[in-house]
């Protein structure tokens, strides 16, 4: 019995199966000032980030959480004022969806959540 166990956690670790995520989380600057201290977080799971400069981004690989129904977005502008946006993931997220959940942060302090899906290999 053990052994089945064993053969069945390996043939799903050398498929490339992730059982928990298959998602990353992604923060990208898409205005034209550096934002700091960027990070999301959701249920006790907080992103990397920390400095992002315009165009640029920074990336969580496989969070071991399952897409939240909402994720808080925290970001310091150039001014050095603190900023915080809930927004909704789940609802947009389709079943199944493989990829990456870019929050992605503008001049006006606005968050958008756009889906890029893992390309094929």
């Amino acid at each position: 019995m053990n052994r089945l166990l064993v053969i069945s956690v390996l043939a799903a670790a050398i498929s490339g199966c992730r059982t928990t995520s298959d998602y990353n989380v992604s923060i990208r600057n898409v205005g034209g000032s550096v934002i700091n201290d960027a990070h999301v977080s959701y249920s006790d799971f907080q992103s990397v980030g920390g400095i992002i400069v315009p165009g640029g981004g920074c990336k969580h690989l496989f969070p071991d959480h399952p897409i939240p129904e909402t994720a808080t977005v925290e970001w310091r502008t150039e001014d050095g004022v603190m900023h915080r946006e809930e927004v909704e993931v789940l609802k947009l997220v389709p079943k199944g969806f493989r990829g990456d959940i870019q929050f992605e942060i503008d001049d006006d302090n606005s968050v958008t959540v756009r889906l890029i899906p893992e390309q094929p290999e």
